[in-house]
């Protein structure tokens, strides 16, 4: 594929441009001197953000838009019968996903991909936070918008590039990093993959596709990984996690409300001179971010970054939007927004919460994907009783056809089933500020977990609650 070619002139056009993985990867051709444009039907931040750059962005998708294009990148979650994709068909354009476009980018740099299930978006800013103070200068290209970057890319202009690896659709598998991390792995995107021997699977050659003089980097900790590294030949690895036969391993955790402190122990292999590490600083909070850091500190380590810089780095480091993140304080109650959607991911995030010692712990809940939800239904349940308040949402459906008997009426009567009480259904979003303001007082912490809309509902709260006095 000669797409990245320079002498050649190519016009590239992006659909669904303003989501997360699409624009990052958009910015940063447009950076290395490529024509880029796309289409989207959300005028959101994203967008905004490549307008300012000078990417010239269509609301809606038509095939009027794509006129004088030879290049046509989709995601996963463009639909077939989209008109852009039907008149590229047509009319011979050359239609790559996402993931190949990553994977032309990364070839031509040393790379760094980060896979897993959950905490991707926040080792891959760790891991660019650590390389950008090294003087690394790192490219990166992420799952989330980075506080520090206020958007999803960072820009260099080294050798070095850091990006999220998409698993969702497989499409990790097609990527070649010189270093290739592996967060964990929990059943997650079963619609795609359909068995846990499947993903594992795809995992296994993201693994093999590291280049011959690379390493990969893994969690100790996670069992899915654990049983990964047993089918693992001809390929160095590093390890790390709580467990003391990590290589990395984290001990002495403290946590208060506002950062996290720990130390690191090092152990001698064919890499590590033995090290001990005190004081590590984090302002973050939770047992699963201190893993992320781990990850982190692997590679900082593979690639000789002096222990006072990644110290420093992470003192530095101002975090990812929707990643426990405090919205507002009305009356005395905290109002925080996370992306957690995932059973997993919703369990550190509630053990989170139980650093911060809340009177009482107020969830709204917005299930994301039907697919997501009735494939792992029980956990949920198992994983969501532990609030003092649920308040359930309509799934949100990401695209998907709806499912009648998966409703928040079902969920809220199952779940009060295992605790009295305990939920109740969100029937208009209208209603919550009445809700919130009946279910909470004075130290109380309202928490809006999921991966659709809900982020904005939570933002809109604390001015809809004062309109309301």
């Amino acid at each position: 594929m000669k797409i990245l070619e320079h002498d050649i002139k190519n016009k590239i056009h992006f659909v669904g441009i303003g989501g997360i993985g699409m624009s990052g990867i958009a910015e940063v051709m447009h950076s290395f001197g490529y024509y880029v444009q796309g289409s989207d039907i959300v005028n959101n931040q994203n967008v905004k953000r490549l307008k300012k750059k000078g990417i010239k962005t269509f609301l809606g998708h038509s095939k009027k838009n794509i006129k004088n294009i030879n290049i046509l990148v989709i995601s996963s979650a463009i639909k077939k019968n989209n008109p852009e994709i039907v008149h590229s068909k047509k009319n011979n354009i050359k239609i790559y996903k996402r993931s190949q476009i990553l994977s032309l980018l990364m070839n031509f740099k040393e790379s760094i991909a980060v896979s897993g299930t959950h905490g991707k978006t926040t080792t891959t800013s760790l891991i660019s936070s650590i390389l950008e103070y090294a003087n690394f200068d790192p490219t990166t290209i992420i799952g989330g918008i980075v506080n520090a970057y206020k958007g999803t890319t960072r820009i260099g202009k080294s050798k070095w590039i850091v990006v999220e690896a998409d698993e969702s659709d497989g499409s990790l598998s097609t990527l070649f990093p010189k270093i290739g991390v592996i967060t964990n792995i929990n059943k997650e995107h079963m619609d795609f993959y359909k068995s846990v021997d499947k993903l594992q699977n795809y995992f296994l050659k993201f693994i093999k596709n590291i280049s011959f003089d690379g390493l990969a980097v893994l969690c100790n900790d996670n069992s899915g990984v654990k049983k990964l590294i047993k089918k693992i030949t001809n390929k160095n690895f590093i390890t790390y996690g709580f467990f003391k036969d990590s290589d990395i391993q984290a001990s002495n955790i403290f946590f208060n409300k506002t950062f996290s402190c720990f130390d690191v122990k090092i152990k001698k292999n064919f890499l590590f001179k033995k090290e001990i590490i005190k004081g590590i600083k984090l302002n973050m909070l939770g047992r699963h971010n201190i893993l992320n850091c781990l990850a982190a500190i692997s590679v900082a380590k593979i690639l000789n970054i002096k222990t006072k810089k990644i110290k420093n780095a992470f003192k530095q480091f101002q975090g990812i939007q929707r990643r426990f993140t405090l919205v507002d304080t009305i009356n005395g109650v905290k109002i925080y927004d996370d992306y957690a959607h995932h059973p997993e991911e919703i369990k550190s995030t509630l053990d989170l919460v139980k650093i911060l010692k809340p009177k009482h712990t107020i969830v709204v809940f917005q299930p994301h994907r039907y697919s997501r939800f009735g494939f792992l239904y029980n956990n949920f349940k198992r994983i969501l009783k532990n609030c003092d308040k649920l308040i359930v949402a309509d799934v949100y459906p990401a695209g998907e056809k709806k499912v009648n008997y998966l409703s928040k009426e079902k969920f809220v009567k199952d779940i009060n089933k295992i605790k009295k009480n305990l939920a109740i259904p969100l029937n208009k979003k209208s209603d919550l500020p009445k809700i919130i303001k009946d279910n909470t007082k004075f130290g109380d912490l309202v928490i809006f977990l999921g991966a659709g809309d809900i982020s904005k509902w939570a933002y809109d709260l604390p001015l809809q609650i004062k309109r309301k006095k």
